[in-house]
């Protein structure tokens, strides 16, 4: 798979994602690199998040979709947008393990800071990411988040203690590549 936004494409979640979604936020290894799921998810608990999360109005959801199967591979959003400091909260999850490496959140965090940025004119957008993502701190810091601090032990997931580091990125500081 290429990944271009020719061959991906972001959209309002729909209940035909539970499917994709269910088996990815289920998978230990997709689990394992999230600091938000670390517990299985009952179908039900899904239909009621993916329900949540869409009329949210604090929040901005896309489901990241393969234009040639129309399959779910994951989600990205901005979260607890706030207008008065004109800040949001990314998240990423790129859930389907074959489409992982292959550029996709990359391409998503993209979409979703641009739009941050350029639709909803904000200043500020801001991360926490597992210090053991080492993937997702590489696409981060090349995307220009800076760190800003380090939650120590603040995950526990699989009988361990994992860090998580807080990311920030500026209006003025982004580059859009």
């Amino acid at each position: 798979m290429n990944v271009t936004p020719a061959t991906v494409y972001f959209r309002k979640p729909e209940p035909a994602d539970l499917d994709s979604l269910f088996k990815q936020k289920n998978d230990p290894e997709v689990k394992r690199s999230l600091g938000g799921f670390s517990h299985l998810l009952a179908r039900k608990d899904l239909e009621d998040w993916l329900e949540m999360h869409r009329k949210k109005a604090d929040e901005v959801l896309w489901s990241i979709v393969d234009r040639s199967s129309d399959r779910c591979l994951g989600h990205v959003g901005l979260y607890r947008v706030d207008p008065i400091s004109r800040s949001a909260e990314l998240g990423i999850m790129v859930g389907m393990k074959e489409a992982w490496g292959k550029g996709i959140g990359r391409l998503a965090a993209l979409h979703a800071i641009r739009y941050g940025f350029d639709s909803m004119n904000l200043n500020r957008l801001s991360l926490t990411v597992l210090a053991t993502n080492e993937r997702a701190l590489r696409l981060y810091n090349r995307l220009g988040f800076t760190r800003e601090g380090t939650l120590r032990q603040a995950h526990y997931s699989e009988g361990a203690y994992v860090d998580v580091i807080a990311m920030g990125l500026l209006r003025a500081e982004f580059s859009s590549e």
